[in-house]
């Protein structure tokens, strides 16, 4: 009941019943750029483990963003709805091939 209070908004973006706007920028590009810095940190202190953790981390999380930021783009108005999808399909894309190449530096040292 109380995980249910806490993340009522990541559930209802899952869901896709929850504003585009705040999904976008609250629980797709901020918590991303937060994941960004912590994985440039752990490359400055040469720490491979921990950005193989976050690196993980930014994988899953961008795999349920885009989920969510799909979803939620049924409810927003023309053009916004297919900006939004057609933004998703890019992110994805980029995401696959930055984490893909950045999966392969780690796994050659």
């Amino acid at each position: 009941m109380i995980l249910r209070m806490v993340f009522r908004p990541q559930i209802r973006a899952w869901k896709g019943e929850a504003p585009l706007g705040p999904v976008i920028w609250g629980q797709g590009i901020l918590p991303s750029l937060v994941l960004i810095v912590a994985y440039v940190d752990a490359l400055y202190r040469h720490d491979p483990i921990t950005q193989q953790a976050v690196l993980s981390a930014f994988q899953l999380y961008s795999g349920w963003a885009l989920v969510a930021i799909w979803r939620c783009a049924a409810n927003a108005q023309p053009p916004w709805d297919t900006v939004a999808r057609l933004l998703t399909i890019a992110w994805a894309g980029n995401v696959l091939l930055v984490a893909g190449f950045l999966q392969l530096a780690l796994l050659t040292r």
